[in-house]
């Protein structure tokens, strides 16, 4: 790097400044490394404190659904379905609210990216690359799933201490 650095400085000795501008390509790079770790950290905070609002909105809503169908929740009981297997159809409601919502969520906006990448390099004349944030991806899926579930089980358990008679007459 020293080598580099009394390299650059020589070239610049011997050019006039105010034509000629010497750049160092690896100082450029690793501030836009530091740009990029910076933004990525940043959608790192986003997707944590999205996730944790969810997680708190599908609890709500939830608590909600589940005292308004608590009658379908005793009728279920009644015909034979058990405790832990009507709790488990409300778990498997939010993952397939929130699991479609997410991949619909993530469709999109990866389209949106891809077509947006593409004019921007169209416009500069540059290839197509685009990196897909992985690491982001899995970790918001499962924190997602995470969220679906505790969000669904929490509010239905409330249910589960009552007899299915006061669950169908509405005594929650």
């Amino acid at each position: 790097r020293e080598k580099q650095m009394r390299f650059i400085n020589a070239v610049r000795s011997h050019l006039d400044n105010q034509k000629f501008i010497v750049l160092d390509a690896y100082q450029f790079g690793q501030s836009a490394k530091l740009a990029a770790d910076g933004i990525t950290y940043f959608f790192f905070f986003v997707a944590a404190l999205q996730i944790t609002l969810d997680f708190f909105m599908l609890w709500i809503s939830f608590s909600a659904n589940v005292v308004n169908n608590s009658w379908e929740f005793g009728v279920l009981q009644s015909i034979g379905l058990s405790t832990r297997k009507t709790i488990r159809v409300y778990i498997y409601e939010a993952l397939t609210l929130v699991l479609s919502a997410f991949f619909l969520g993530s469709f999109v906006g990866v389209l949106i990216g891809v077509t947006l990448t593409v004019q921007i390099n169209t416009f500069f004349e540059l290839p197509l690359v685009m990196d897909f944030p992985y690491v982001l991806f899995f970790v918001t899926l499962g924190l997602s799933t995470i969220a679906a579930v505790l969000g669904s089980y929490w509010p239905a358990q409330r249910l589960q201490k009552l007899t299915i008679a006061n669950v169908i007459k509405g005594r929650t």
